[in-house]
């Protein structure tokens, strides 16, 4: 007997220790399982004023700055340059000489043809004054005549054409000849961006003297084949060149119907006409072209982010005093953050923005939406979710409810 308490006290001490080793480890994995669960995402609820703003969908791309018209001067003759006039950067007028050849070899071809004139008037006053001339010997006399004047008018082309000028008042962009160049003729040829001329910038004009205008510009793009089915000449463009923080603006002047393809990927040519004479623009420049294809005035807006699809309907929630309501609405144009509604709200309401974030402290991983308008009604109170409905805040910070406990 006095064995046997001790060792039911023992037994006793033993189990005591199990069932307490036991809610140590139950409570070791609730504690393991509690730190393992993931943190439940924070909502933030934001009230934003339903606005009317201007909405506009666009193309977008690159291009060349280019003058409206260019002119690429070459001699008409062949010679040798002996004089040079002007140098890249020097404006030039309408008929302003700009280089010479030396006119030696053009004048004596004027001489020798003028020579061949004087004979050929003198062998047809011969056959007009024989009796016996026949009318074929009298037409072979006339058609030398008319030969020799001709030839004569194009030796004293040739021999004016030894003074290079400028047909248009311009800027001289380029120059590619120097004193004792031999040169080819060719004649000068004058076309509007894109045409034949080409771009003075990019060195393969053509011309031995390249004279730009630069109170005129256009710049030329292309688009995919995806966007070509939106733009027609008229349409507006805002231009910003390279470097530069002042929009231009233009319209679409040309629209080209045969794409280019490098790559396997077809592009078409847009040619785009600068308003006006905006300074800051130069030829070869590269800029970014923003094609307006639609515009909606007086759109009424809300954020994208506050629209959403439930059972089949496009809808919103609108606040009606501390109230949420499901609103289905009909929307039009959609600009990045904003979207129009045709139907179901009016300018004034009030929608809701939900925003998810996640962690701690509920750090929002959305996108930060705001109205045009934050006048009426736009301090941005925030909804407590499960207390009760909407709660005016100041700066959207949410607020409880009155009465509300810790």
């Amino acid at each position: 007997m006095t064995d046997a308490a001790p060792r039911r006290r023992r037994g006793l001490i033993l189990a005591s220790s199990v069932v307490a080793l036991g809610l140590v480890v139950v409570g070791l994995l609730g504690w393991r399982a509690r730190s393992a669960a993931p943190a439940q995402a924070a909502t933030t609820l934001t009230l934003v004023t339903v606005s009317t703003q201007t909405l506009s969908q666009t193309v977008s791309a690159s291009g060349t700055i280019t003058p409206k018209t260019q002119s690429n001067l070459r001699f008409g003759s062949p010679g040798t340059v002996s004089s040079v006039s002007v140098k890249v950067g020097d404006q030039v007028a309408v008929g302003q000489p700009v280089a010479a050849i030396d006119p030696t070899d053009l004048q004596t071809a004027v001489g020798l043809a003028q020579a061949n004139v004087n004979a050929a008037y003198a062998n047809l006053s011969t056959v007009q004054s024989s009796t016996s001339a026949t009318s074929a010997q009298l037409a072979a006399a006339n058609s030398q005549v008319a030969a020799a004047n001709a030839k004569l008018a194009a030796a004293r082309s040739a021999r004016d054409a030894a003074t290079l000028t400028s047909p248009i008042a311009g800027t001289v962009a380029q120059v590619g000849i120097a004193v004792g160049d031999q040169v080819a003729g060719g004649g000068t040829s004058s076309a509007g961006s894109g045409g034949a001329g080409g771009s003075a910038a990019s060195g393969s004009t053509g011309g031995q003297i390249v004279v730009i205008t630069t109170d005129a510009w256009t710049v030329s793009t292309s688009v995919s084949s995806a966007d070509i089915a939106q733009l027609k000449p008229g349409l507006q463009a805002q231009i910003l060149p390279t470097g530069a923080r002042q929009t231009v603006f233009g319209t679409v002047g040309t629209v080209g119907v045969v794409a280019t393809t490098s790559g396997g990927v077809a592009s078409f040519p847009v040619t785009i006409n600068v308003t006006g004479s905006p300074k800051g623009l130069y030829a070869g420049a590269s800029a970014t072209v923003s094609i307006v294809t639609r515009e909606v005035a007086d759109a009424l807006v809300v954020p994208t982010a506050a629209v959403r699809t439930e059972g089949g309907q496009t809808v919103v929630t609108k606040a009606v005093g501390d109230q949420r309501v499901t609103t289905p609405v009909q929307i039009g144009m959609v600009q990045g953050q904003l979207t129009q509604v045709t139907s179901g709200l009016a300018e004034g309401d009030q929608v809701v923005v939900e925003t998810r974030g996640s962690g701690p402290g509920g750090q929002s991983t959305g996108t930060r939406t705001r109205g045009a308008g934050q006048g009426s009604g736009g301090q941005g109170g925030g909804f407590q979710p499960g207390q009760g409905g909407f709660q005016p805040g100041q700066g959207g910070a949410p607020q409880p409810p009155t009465g509300a406990g810790p």
